[in-house]
């Protein structure tokens, strides 16, 4: 008996067409859950509507000063936001990088799929300008 092979997708965040058939051109796989994650990530509590949780509301964080708290907090949002929001991965590490003469913070989010059989990491920068 063949076995099913479990294939991920979704729609960019720039969506557009094929020419000759006029479908949607589609993210999918790892692709598509590292789509998601970003935009989990990116996506600040309350801006989703009948869902005010969802999100891993960074923005909140951006003008504190980084110190060891707040960095454990960073990630424990971090880890609350894709455990409850993205079921097809399992977490395995969440690093914070500082950088404060360039105001910045880079995010590496370690995790593992499952269905695909695939260990990947995620960067996501997130810049303050004064």
């Amino acid at each position: 008996m063949p076995q099913l092979i479990q294939t991920y997708s979704d729609l960019p965040f720039f969506i557009t067409k094929k020419p000759f058939t006029n479908d949607f051109n589609l993210v999918k796989d790892l692709n598509a859950i590292r789509q998601s994650i970003k935009n989990l990530l990116m996506t600040n509590n309350g801006e989703r509507s009948f869902d005010f949780l969802f999100g891993g509301n960074m923005e909140s964080s951006l003008f504190e000063t980084l110190n060891t708290e707040l960095i454990l907090s960073i990630q424990e949002k971090i880890g609350r936001s894709i455990q409850s929001y993205e079921s097809r991965v399992e977490l395995n590490d969440i690093k914070i990088l500082n950088y404060p003469k360039e105001n910045k913070i880079d995010i590496l989010v370690d995790f593992y799929v499952p269905a695909l059989n695939i260990k990947d990491v995620i960067s996501i920068s997130i810049l303050r300008t004064r």
